[in-house]
């Protein structure tokens, strides 16, 4: 039983990684624009961070 928990939370978390990344996975597929990242990703160079 308690393997079972540990497998469903790890998919949760996969998913809610997949859906957090969605724009960044379609851009790296070819499929889009990569977006500007978050002002708070501060290893990302200031040109590419969103205001």
């Amino acid at each position: 039983m308690k393997k079972k928990v540990v497998i469903v939370v790890f998919l949760i978390l996969i998913g809610v990684c997949l859906y957090i990344h969605r724009r960044v996975i379609k851009a790296l597929l070819g499929m889009g624009e990569m977006p500007k990242a978050p002002s708070w990703h501060c290893w990302v160079s200031p040109e590419k961070r969103r205001a």
